[in-house]
């Protein structure tokens, strides 16, 4: 069984390059720390993360899926660099770079890689415009955050990168950012609870939104096993078995919409695996690894072959 790797980052150099360019627009810095002097990046003045040379040396990441026995990777753009709150024309700018040069890398490598792109989700019809021309360079869809500022992502703003990307089929990855809820103090707390806390928000407003029912045809990736909705899917079924307000914009229980999502592996604890595959069926699980972060769970799990034939599925027209 070939395995894959559908939940990895890469920065192509070229879009380094242009952070150091443009580093006083969006706020860009590179510190280092430790007795090795480790190199972080910080964008934004938030989310700084290792700049691993995995990152940005493409050689030594596509020998560390090898060398993993990985056969195929899905590469998005690593979330730091969304840049949302950045001025619109800038994220777009930085956007159309970034695809260009993963669509020249997969290019180069289309048996090894496939990619997603990047948009400026701070402009929708933009978004909707960058989606459709890094398909047609040969992408399969889109990484993006759970929202832009205050809006999430059933916000009727985003209607038109919604009715692109369902018109296209695209995977859409679901991928968060480190929450900023005030309360997370503790050491890492942002990054161990308010990821999969912000995953759990995003997606949950996506399904009581009735966005799966709306853009039937996109193929929506949630990161990290979904966050925490799998594991509380049942006080939604309760909620909308008791109150009405719930039930209106739903033509069934959460369970089932439940199963209109993908969700990756990333999970670290096999029983905790176990009962997502359970729950959503094993065409529903994709492997996954968040490669090269620290909290990467590599190699990725060895589960999810059918999971990986119905996301990556050729459209239907």
């Amino acid at each position: 069984m070939s395995l894959y790797d559908l939940h990895a980052h890469f920065i192509p150099p070229v879009v380094l390059a242009w952070l150091r360019r443009h580093a006083a627009a969006v706020d860009a810095r590179w510190e280092r720390s430790g007795p090795a002097g480790t190199e972080f990046l910080t964008v934004g003045g938030r989310w700084p993360f290792e700049l691993k040379p995995a990152f940005t040396d493409a050689a030594r990441f596509l020998a560390d899926q090898e060398a993993a026995g990985v056969s195929h990777t899905l590469v998005s753009p690593v979330p730091q660099l969304f840049l949302y709150e950045a001025p619109a024309a800038l994220t777009a700018e930085l956007a159309a770079l970034y695809n260009d040069a993963l669509a020249e890398w997969i290019r180069q490598h289309p048996g090894r890689l496939s990619a997603l792109a990047t948009v400026p989700l701070n402009d929708p019809e933009a978004a909707a415009a960058e989606l459709r021309r890094a398909v047609e360079l040969g992408l399969r869809g889109a990484i993006v955050g759970p929202g832009c500022g205050e809006r999430l992502l059933s916000d009727d703003g985003f209607r038109p990168f919604w009715e692109e990307a369902d018109r296209l089929e695209a995977i859409v990855f679901l991928h968060p950012l480190l929450s900023r809820d005030p309360r997370l103090r503790r050491p890492r707390m942002p990054n161990l609870i308010g990821v999969p806390w912000e995953t759990t928000v995003a997606a949950a407003d996506i399904l009581l939104g009735g966005l799966l029912d709306r853009y039937p045809r996109v193929r929506i990736l949630l990161a990290h096993g979904g966050g925490f909705l799998p594991y509380q899917v049942g006080r939604l079924d309760r909620g909308y078995e008791q109150w009405s307000a719930v039930a209106a914009g739903l033509g069934a229980p959460p369970r089932e919409y439940l199963r209109r999502f993908w969700f990756d592996s990333v999970l670290w604890n096999p029983e905790a695996l176990r009962f997502l595959v359970d729950l959503v069926g094993e065409d529903r699980v994709v492997p996954g690894s968040d490669y090269p972060f620290d909290l990467s769970a590599w190699p990725p799990a060895g589960v999810g072959e059918r999971g990986v034939e119905t996301l990556l599925a050729p459209r239907r027209s």
